[in-house]
């Protein structure tokens, strides 16, 4: 392997720049996607049902704008929503408005059904106003709809369409609030703007977090590996292996998402893990002067590291890869790049960097003592191993209590779904979907299609049925249906003292004969949201005004009951069940993903150490770690989400590196007829500088996302720091004193294999 590298080492060189430079020129080219839904597979259930009832209803994706002050119901105010209302109304990329100028009355004269608008005309005097407020309060289709009732709020409801690109109509509704603005203070929520968030803020992410993530790692290798020769040789791997790996997304037709963004920062933190092992080596062979020539430094080198690197690789890979056992679609691209490019660090590691070294040796420097601080790390490692030889029985039953009581935070563990609590609190989309949810039902919505004879009685009161059922559930902010439109038209004909007052008709033909009042003097497209114009659909609009998941199911559970009384069919979708499949999709995804990386680790461990007792051990401090992790999680509250569900495989794959490089270069040491004693300080010694600088490479390679703009991402840096911490603790604490302790067959084959040769001969 050295003879071929010096060989041709101009040769990778070359090839590794050119396959870094190509495919990083494509990075600009990425496209991001901000679709949550687009997270999901197209055959998933729920998706399919939106799907249908978005083809006959339209696209539910709904701007809401909302009018803030001390008292709403001012002329100034009602100016200012008028304007803005009536600016909106012409862009071709808006479908439909509710706002406090397109709400209707159905009031009765002479006996007589009449429908004229909430506001005719603009109050300005004290009379005036308040006679519009009793009408507010007074009107189905305008309290807590258009205007709260504590008369602090106004909204503007905006449906958009496909007539132009979701960021140009954004871009006019932003300039009419601009130009338009006055005392009231204007917020601006609903899915197109939390796309719109969530693109702003991948960019941002990524064009800030990934270049201080690859200068603190320059700083960290700076500090670990002392001379700036020895700095550049890993960090070029990194560099390199991360700008192909993300160069990948375009090439393959792929998209960024939240969840993607993490791919550069994975790379930038584990893809010099190799190099710092190979250059912390590299330095201790120069410092011992074992060989006189620079080719034969390159040999010892990967004599001594080759293979333990190389199935660290394989591990940390086969860890990764468990993410494609994820239903969430970029979950799976996450484990395909990262992959990829932990194989393309693997692959430079082992050849570009000795390649390098021996560039670096045939100069003057290679007659230059190293400068390399040590003695730091041998005092520790010194006084850890002494710990573990004298004392092994007692750190196991330190680190079993301490995993027992972090772990039971797990049955606290909540799932995180909902794309706004994506963002800090204090972000303006945030505080707009608080003001949604507490005074206007509800930013996130479940639709109910139901398909047969609307004006059917028994379909129509089926419906009215479900609509007041529904909103009697706690969670739910509001319920809209054309029973209620029915209702209200009765009102206008009935008097109080009729049976016949607020309810829905007996006959079909009384139900159409209320539509044609209702037509006389109104628009029969005020409805078309709620029922067809051939009468054979009508549509169920639930908003949430707690969107957890728990409420979702009890929702659909309640639905399900309900629908089964209608004689006609239905369909439950809409994006709160999307998310409440994507909850479960989660889940599943992380139960698959993390089974499938533990059982392909432990097998590549057992084959590794030639034992299954050996792949089980080196599973133990995954196993922890996974534990504690899931524990801190539920302690603090941090939920399950589509960035934190990634974590395990992850961990799994960088954390098993660490166990690995301990328990090779322990077996060498026990097949070197040293002792156990013997072995664990000079393992300790050996390894433990480099385990000890790879861990805290990567916790510093991950810090970075502690200050993305996304809430989910920060607390998925918080628990990296946390999960490599546990792992790096028990590949050089719990690891040596298991094997002190127990001394286990597979490590005593080995010595007794040594001893018996040694007889031999």
């Amino acid at each position: 392997m050295a003879d071929f590298i010096v060989k041709y080492r101009w040769h990778i060189l070359i090839i590794c720049l050119v396959a870094g430079i190509s495919l990083g020129s494509l990075i600009p080219l990425s496209k991001t996607d901000p679709e949550i839904r687009n997270y999901i597979p197209l055959t998933m259930a729920s998706r399919i049902e939106t799907d249908k009832i978005e083809s006959e209803f339209g696209v539910q994706d709904i701007v809401m704008l909302i009018f803030t002050d001390s008292l709403v119901i001012t002329e100034e105010n009602l100016k200012q929503i008028k304007a803005t209302d009536r600016d909106i109304s012409k862009l071709t990329g808006v479908s439909a408005r509710v706002s406090p100028f397109t709400v209707r009355s159905i009031i009765s004269s002479d006996g007589m059904m009449i429908v004229d608008p909430l506001i005719r005309r603009i109050p300005s005097d004290t009379d005036g106003l308040e006679l519009l407020k009793h009408d507010i309060l007074n009107n189905r289709f305008a309290k807590d709809i258009v205007f709260s009732s504590d008369m602090t709020s106004a909204a503007i409801s905006a449906t958009i369409n496909n007539a132009e690109a979701e960021s140009v109509t954004l871009h006019k509704i932003d300039s009419i609030t601009a130009v338009h603005a006055a005392s009231a203070k204007v917020l601006k929520g609903g899915l197109p703007y939390v796309r719109q968030h969530v693109m702003k803020d991948v960019r941002r992410d990524a064009t800030f977090l990934v270049p201080l993530a690859l200068i603190i790692m320059l700083l960290v290798l700076k500090l670990s590996l002392g001379e700036w020769k020895s700095v550049l040789m890993p960090f070029s791997v990194v560099i390199l292996s991360t700008a192909i790996c993300m160069g990948m997304i375009p090439l393959l037709g792929w998209k960024m998402s939240i969840i993607t963004l993490l791919v550069p920062i994975i790379l930038v933190a584990v893809a010099n893990n190799y190099g710092i092992y190979l250059v912390a080596r590299y330095q201790e062979i120069r410092l011992k002067e074992t060989t006189d020539s620079n080719k034969g430094n390159i040999r010892e080198l990967l004599g001594s590291l080759n293979m333990p690197i190389l199935f660290s690789g394989l591990t940390t890979i086969a860890g990764i890869l468990g993410l494609l056992a994820h239903s969430i679609i970029p979950a799976r691209q996450v484990g395909i790049l990262a992959a990829a490019g932990v194989t393309v660090s693997l692959a430079m590691s082992l050849i570009l960097i000795p390649a390098m070294i021996y560039f670096r040796g045939n100069g003057r420097a290679a007659a230059e003592p190293v400068k390399v601080r040590t003695g730091g790390f041998e005092k520790l490692l010194g006084k850890l191993s002494s710990m573990i030889i004298r004392h092994p029985g007692r750190i196991i039953s330190v680190f079993v209590l301490i995993t027992i009581l972090v772990a039971s935070g797990m049955t606290l563990l909540k799932i995180e779904t909902n794309q706004e609590k994506y963002f800090p609190k204090k972000n303006p989309l945030r505080m707009a979907s608080g003001e949604i949810n507490s005074k206007f039902g509800g930013s996130q919505t479940i639709s109910v299609m139901v398909s047969g004879d609307i004006k059917d009685p028994l379909v129509m009161k089926g419906i009215d049925r479900l609509t007041t059922r529904i909103g009697e559930i706690d969670g739910v902010g509001q319920v809209f249906s054309i029973s209620q439109a029915v209702r209200e038209m009765s009102k206008a004909i009935y008097s109080q003292d009729e049976s016949s007052y607020d309810q829905i008709p007996q006959t079909s033909e009384a139900i159409a004969q209320l539509f044609e009042l209702y037509n006389m003097s109104g628009d029969p497209d005020d409805f078309k949201q709620l029922m067809n114009l051939d009468n054979t659909r009508a549509h169920i609009l639930i908003k949430l005004s707690n969107p957890a998941n728990s409420v979702i199911k009890s929702v659909k559970a309640e639905i399900q009951e309900l629908t089964d009384g209608i004689p006609a069919e239905t369909t439950i979708g809409g994006y709160a069940i999307i998310m409440a499949d994507f909850a479960s999709s989660i889940i599943k995804g992380q139960v698959t993903s993390l089974l499938f990386a533990l059982i392909t680790v432990f097998i590549l461990l057992a084959v590794i150490l030639r034992s299954p007792k050996g792949g089980l051990l080196g599973s133990i401090p995954l196993a922890a770690s996974i534990l504690i992790v899931f524990g801190f999680m539920g302690f603090t509250g941090i939920a399950l989400d589509a960035a934190t569900a990634l974590l395990s495989s992850i961990m799994i794959g960088v954390g098993v590196d660490f166990t690995i490089q301990y328990l090779w270069c322990f077996n060498s040491m026990i097949k070197k007829g040293l002792s156990y004693e013997e072995s664990t300080r000079n393992a300790l010694g050996t390894i433990g500088r480099s385990i000890i600088i790879n861990a805290c490479s990567v916790m510093a390679g991950f810090s970075v996302l502690m200050l993305s703009g996304f809430t989910s991402i920060r607390f998925f840096g918080y628990l990296v720091i946390i999960s490599i911490g546990s792992c790096l603790a028990g590949a050089i604490i719990l690891i040596p004193a298991i094997l002190m302790k127990f001394r286990p067959d597979f490590i005593e084959k080995d010595m007794n294999r040594k001893r018996n040769k040694i007889i031999e001969t």
